[in-house]
């Protein structure tokens, strides 16, 4: 595609190519079409030749077994019959016109002789000329009819501008001939009778009669040229062209006329025949014009409503990169600008996230840094904290203990509280510590033991359970899980020590542990009987600091279970519960079975 061409507009660019593509669809449906037409148009044409050309044939057939009928009528004739008896002058007036009648049946008779058993002549009447040149096509009709007791027609003769044909029959007394009748006729027909023939055949045609032997052909007016090809012995159409002002292509079907030797062709110009499929075809191509050029309208319409969006998003897009319309090299349609102004904000938007992501590692390397001294300023603090407060635990353990007696109850009392007060700060910093490391610790998943998880965490709740008097049950064997060993027994080791906590006063403590398996993923029940969670308060309890009971109720920090959702969702898990107040509760959590991805 040249520059002018690339430059183009789609508005102008999408109605030629479905112009184009319409040509070529119309081209191609009117070339079919036109072959369809013109083979169906030449089918037809056979048909109708052939069938004329086998009733013309049939036709000649019925004329030249009439025509012997009438010879041999003439030789029966007792005018005819008494003179080859006994031929006298006075009888000859009479014979001839029997021979040759007045009229227009006579006009066609060039020729006719009457013959005694010798095959000499007895009398002839009509053209010298004609009798002259017929002579020896006489005697030798004559001689195949020695062993014949009808009569036969004879070939085709041309005697100058005129074409004659014979037929000769006997008179035949008790079985054996007694003389002949040969009479010669003129080939010719009425102007009248050669057009009803042509209305019979069709527009254009014409109608050949000739002697295939000879080569003797006429067109029932005068001597033809005969065909340029051998028609005797096909059955088909035959195809040829003759020479002169009204010749050219031909098509012609050729018949053997029986009981003869003639042959009748029946030709049509292969352009007579073809003319519907021509006006079929200059119609067609009328007809293919306008559709085009509707084709066309209708896509310079639908082209500019559909190229009208794409030139403004082409111009926004241009507009966003900074490209100007002819800056972009390649094509230079909407397209092509299209294309070279998204090139543009992807190389931008590449660059800037190139950028983007050296600021982000500059500001991850800066928040590791300080997240690492976050974590050591963190554990340094919680050190410093807790040291003041075991020392707030120790002293008033001691001055409970050494001089517990010297202080009123309101002195105990307050001593007590200080010691109650810095031994649940201390185990809140511990909580808090945990809950970061969880938050922060890398985490590996990988195949557990569920059964070992459950052990090692029963075993860390054990003195606990003792002192409640609680009883831990363990159902069936514990598959393995895809997890982080001691993140999975920190949350179980949470959810048991809850379970031992949040129970009535005077109730043991009872928890049950199960699994069940649901489509590839395991879910861990932790069942206990303790004082149950309304459902309003499921999804509260696992947020930081949450607590529904006061410290003197159940003591805690409100973080245990905080630390269980977040372990296990870092595990890619999920955790839930079911309970009802006074009811007890079930915990769940739900990890990927270990063998999942090999089932």
């Amino acid at each position: 595609m040249n520059a002018a061409g690339r430059g183009t507009s789609l508005t102008v660019k999408l109605p030629a190519l479905s112009g184009a593509l319409l040509a070529l669809a119309i081209g191609v449906y009117v070339y079919l079409a036109d072959g369809a037409v013109r083979r169906s148009t030449l089918a037809a044409a056979t048909l109708r030749l052939t069938s004329v050309t086998d009733q013309l044939a049939d036709a000649l057939r019925r004329s030249g077994t009439q025509l012997i009928a009438s010879t041999r009528g003439m030789a029966d004739t007792s005018l005819v019959a008494a003179f080859i008896d006994r031929p006298t002058a006075s009888a000859r007036p009479a014979v001839s016109a029997v021979l040759r009648p007045p009229g227009a049946a006579g006009r066609q008779i060039a020729s006719a002789q009457v013959f005694d058993t010798r095959r000499r002549p007895l009398l002839t009447v009509g053209d010298s000329s004609v009798r002259a040149a017929t002579a020896a096509a006489t005697q030798e009709l004559l001689g195949a009819l020695a062993s014949r007791d009808s009569g036969l027609v004879g070939r085709f003769l041309v005697v100058g501008d005129s074409i004659v044909y014979p037929a000769v029959a006997p008179r035949v007394v008790a079985g054996r001939p007694r003389g002949y009748v040969a009479v010669w006729r003129y080939l010719t027909a009425t102007p009248q009778s050669r057009q009803q023939t042509t209305q019979l055949i069709g527009a254009g045609s014409h109608l050949y009669l000739g002697d295939a032997a000879d080569n003797v052909w006429s067109d029932l007016d005068r001597p033809v040229a005969p065909p340029p090809v051998a028609v005797t012995g096909t059955g088909g159409v035959l195809r040829y062209t003759r020479a002169g002002p009204e010749g050219g292509a031909m098509m012609a079907v050729a018949r053997s006329v029986p009981g003869t030797p003639w042959v009748v062709l029946i030709e049509f110009p292969v352009a007579t025949v073809l003319a519907p499929a021509d006006a079929f075809l200059r119609q067609s191509l009328v007809d293919a014009a306008v559709i085009l050029a509707l084709g066309m309208l209708i896509a310079w319409i639908a082209g500019r409503r559909l190229t009208a969006p794409l030139a403004r998003l082409t111009r926004a897009a241009e507009g966003l990169a900074g490209v100007a319309p002819d800056g972009a090299p390649g094509r230079g349609d909407e397209i092509g600008r299209l294309s070279a102004a998204f090139d543009s904000m992807v190389r931008h938007v590449r660059e800037a996230q190139q950028e983007l992501e050296r600021r982000v590692e500059a500001r991850t390397r800066e928040l590791q840094d300080r997240n690492e001294e976050l974590e050591s300023f963190a554990y340094s603090i919680s050190h410093d904290l807790r040291a003041p407060l075991r020392a707030m635990d120790g002293f008033s353990q001691i001055l409970l203990e050494d001089f517990g007696d010297r202080l009123d109850a309101s002195g105990r009392q307050y001593a007590g509280r200080i010691q109650a007060a810095a031994r649940r700060m201390d185990l809140l910093i511990r909580d808090l510590l945990a809950y970061s490391r969880m938050t922060r610790a890398e985490i590996r998943v990988a195949p557990v033991s569920l059964d070992h998880v459950v052990r090692s965490a029963v075993s860390q709740v054990e003195e606990d359970a003792r002192a409640r008097g609680a009883r831990i049950r363990v159902d069936g064997d514990l598959p393995q899980v895809l997890g982080h060993e001691p993140t999975l027994t920190q949350v179980v080791m949470n959810l048991l020590s809850n379970g031992l906590k949040f129970v009535p006063a005077g109730r043991a403590p009872e928890l049950r542990v199960r699994t069940e398996a649901r489509d590839g993923m395991v879910r861990i029940w932790i069942l206990d009987n303790g004082i149950g969670i309304a459902p309003e308060y499921h999804d509260r309890i696992f947020r930081v600091f949450e607590r529904l009971h006061r410290q003197d109720e159940f003591p805690g920090t409100g973080i245990g279970l905080a630390i269980v959702r977040k372990g296990v969702e870092r595990m890619g898990g999920s955790v839930g519960l079911d309970s009802e107040p006074d009811r007890g509760s079930s915990f769940w959590i739900e990890l990927a079975r270990a063998d999942a991805g090999q089932r």
